[in-house]
Parts: structure tokens; sequence; C-alpha cells
């Protein structure tokens, strides 16, 4: 009897549509899981970073014995004039150009005993962007400000600052930390889901830009493309094991199927045409509704990943007819309910659907037993060790 592989290999293997020594599994628990189990404020982790929260994952991945997905870390990456290689680096956005630390002003807002609220200002040769986030003791983040109040006087702001050339470096940071415990991905967001992280107001004031504006928030993309482009440009230097291509705000549950296929298609065809000529694997993340997503880009690009597959109530996906249907070219990741069943549910209930998952996707390779989009910060532990334990037990190819 050979070895057990290792939790990169597990991934790896079945992210290229092969057959490892088992079903992988990677439950989704991102943010919330890991945070409480350090049994520190969130806020502690989120605006202190004690610890950071990929440090937490890390210690996650251990803690129930699963095949990690680590997506925490980002490449210094910024506008060439403001670049600094040496000195500490901030991300404007998730994925997006990187500043000098004394760029940013910081100064909070507010303290209550169960939230504090952080402004942070930016000031550029056109005049200030500010955005406001609050940090809870025992929640993730939200934002409640965001850059873009108003997109004539802004964006001209936010885009002085992400600039035209860039540089960057090649670290990346917590790479070697994890080791072979999982897959290390590095992010670029969908054009819906960088105009939803930057733009003040809920996904309705994305749709109102998008119809009332189309020609400025064609530009606008058109700019983001090639930040994006040179980015992963940048992602194929640095050779991550995967691309992460974050895709939560441009769920078909949020936005219009029109919209998608406009904006998110094309660059998703380019980007993974990038990827595939470069040997690097791509990988979405689109919750809700995502079947007529799958489609497109199993008829269109060159995804190797999709996830998180989500079935009836919160998406429109059945596991096995998107096995028979889609999985000759895309591996699958998902889709186990993580609102009622991982959440409410009891490990039976959790061994049953995991069961059922891969009896639907599982023959002949190609897939990786997960949750739908992120498990809730008081999902039962036992819950995931019975997610786990399914796939170590039930999950085996030979």
């Amino acid at each position: 009897m050979g070895r057990a592989m290792t939790g990169k290999e597990r991934m790896l293997i079945a992210m290229r549509r092969g057959v490892p020594d088992r079903v992988p599994v990677c439950p989704d628990i991102s943010m919330m899981v890991p945070s409480k189990l350090t049994g520190r404020p969130f806020w502690d982790i989120f605006l202190h970073k004690r610890p950071f929260v990929g440090d937490a994952y890390l210690d996650a991945i251990r803690y129930f014995g699963m095949d990690g997905w680590y997506i925490y870390d980002e490449l210094r990456f910024g506008n060439a004039r403001l670049f600094s290689r040496d000195g500490e680096m901030a991300s404007l956005f998730p994925g997006g150009p990187m500043l000098p630390g004394e760029m940013l002003r910081i100064e909070t807002v507010s303290v209550t005993e169960e939230a504090v609220a952080v402004r942070t200002t930016v000031e550029t040769p056109l005049g200030p962007l500010t955005k406001v986030d609050t940090y809870f003791r025992a929640d993730s983040p939200w934002p409640q400000e965001k850059w873009i109040k108003d997109i004539d006087r802004d964006w001209p702001r936010l885009q002085y600052l992400m600039g035209e050339e860039w540089s960057y470096t090649l670290d990346r940071p917590n790479y070697d930390r994890l080791g072979d415990l999982g897959v290390y991905a590095l992010m670029v967001l969908l054009p819906l889901d960088f105009w939803f992280h930057i733009r003040d107001g809920a996904s309705e004031q994305l749709t109102f830009d998008l119809v009332d504006r189309p020609d400025v928030m064609d530009e606008i993309f058109s700019c983001y493309s090639r930040f994006a482009t040179a980015l992963v440009q940048a992602y194929l230097e640095a050779r991550p094991d995967e691309v992460h291509m974050q895709g939560s705000c441009s769920s078909l549950s949020l936005t219009s199927a029109a919209l998608y296929k406009k904006h998110n298609l094309p660059f998703l065809k380019e980007i993974t045409r990038q990827c595939k000529a470069g040997n690097l694997i791509t990988h979405q993340h689109t919750c809700g509704k995502s079947a007529l997503a799958l489609q497109w880009n199993y008829e269109h690009t060159d995804l190797d990943v999709m996830e998180p597959l989500e079935g009836p109530p919160g998406g429109d996906v059945d596991l096995a007819e998107a096995k028979r249907r889609y999985g000759d070219k895309i591996s699958l990741k998902g889709n186990l309910n993580t609102f009622q069943l991982m959440l409410r549910g009891t490990p039976e209930d959790v061994e049953g659907a995991a069961k059922a998952a891969i009896d639907a996707a599982a023959s002949g390779g190609g897939y990786i037993l997960s949750t739908g989009d992120q498990c809730g910060r008081d999902t039962p532990y036992e819950n995931l060790f019975k997610l786990v334990e399914v796939a170590k037990t039930y999950g085996r190819y030979v």
C-alpha cells in the first residue's frame, strides 16, 4: 500500500481532474471559523492582525485534519510611481493595488463594546478618498462606506492610485508555511466584484451604475482589466499553485445573466487563457445561483475549477448533472449547504449529504468535497470533523 498523499498533492491532482488517493476535503471555512478558533475578538484578527487571519486558517487546517485552500496572501503589486519594495504596503481592496503604508491615514470613528469603526483616508493630487470599515467583536468586518461615493469625483482619484504602469515583488508570504497542507492561491477579482468592493452602496447600486452609465462603466472596467491582466502576469512569475477568481458578488442571485455575460465572461476568457498558457490553475468562486455561469465557463473559457456549486435553496446547481455535463473539462468543488445542513444539521445529516455528494461527483476524479459559501461562525465543529471523516473513509478510490 502506497503512502498517503499530502493535502497539496491531493488537491492539485483533483484540480487537474485526476484521481488522487481519496476525495480531497476542503470545507469553505474562510474567515469566521478560523477566527473563532483563536478564542480572540474578531477585531484583533481583522483590524490588528493578532493573529493574521491566514495564520488562523493554517491552524484550522491542522485542527480539522482537512486539505487546505489558502487564499489570504497578496502579492506586493502597485502603481510604479508610488511603489515601495521594502517598506510596509497596504492594499486598497482585496486583490487591488498596494500603496505605501504612510499614504494611508487611519483614525478611529467610534468604539462600543461590540464594534469599532475605522476611517481610512488617502490623499491624491485630485483630492482625498475615504472609506469606513466596522470591525466587530464576534463577526467578520463590514464596509460602512466604500471608496467611490460619487463616480465623477472619486473614480479619477482611485484611478490615479491604481496607475497604468506597475511594479511588484515575487514574494509569497506564507507559501512555505503552508507547505504540503494544501494549495496556495493568489486572488484576482472578477469585474463585477471589483466594482462592488469599491463602490459605495449595495449590489443594487452596482446595477444602477451599469444600466444608467454604460459608457463610463465600460471605461472603468477597461482600466480594471488592464490592471488585472498585469497582476496575473505577475502571478505567472510568482508561481502560486493557482489563481483564485473571486466572484461572490457576481452571483446570478445578485446580478443579471446579461450583465455577467457582458462584463465577466470576456474577462474570464482572457485570464484563463493566459493562465492555461502559463500552466497555472484557475479556480472560480461564485456562490448562490451559478448554473448558467458554470455552463458559460465550460463553453467559452479555460477555467479549471468551479465552486461552490450551491444547490437549492441558496443556489441552482445539481451536482450530479454538473458532473455529467462539465466534469470532463472542469473540476468541481462543493456543495454541502452551509446555512441549514452544516450550521443546523447533525453529524449524521452531514454524513449522509457528504456520501451523496461523493456518489454524485467523485467518479473518475476531478472532485473536491466541500461546502457551499463560507460556513457560519457557529457551525458545530462536530459537523466539520464528520465531513472530513467521510472523505477519509467513504471517499477512497482504492
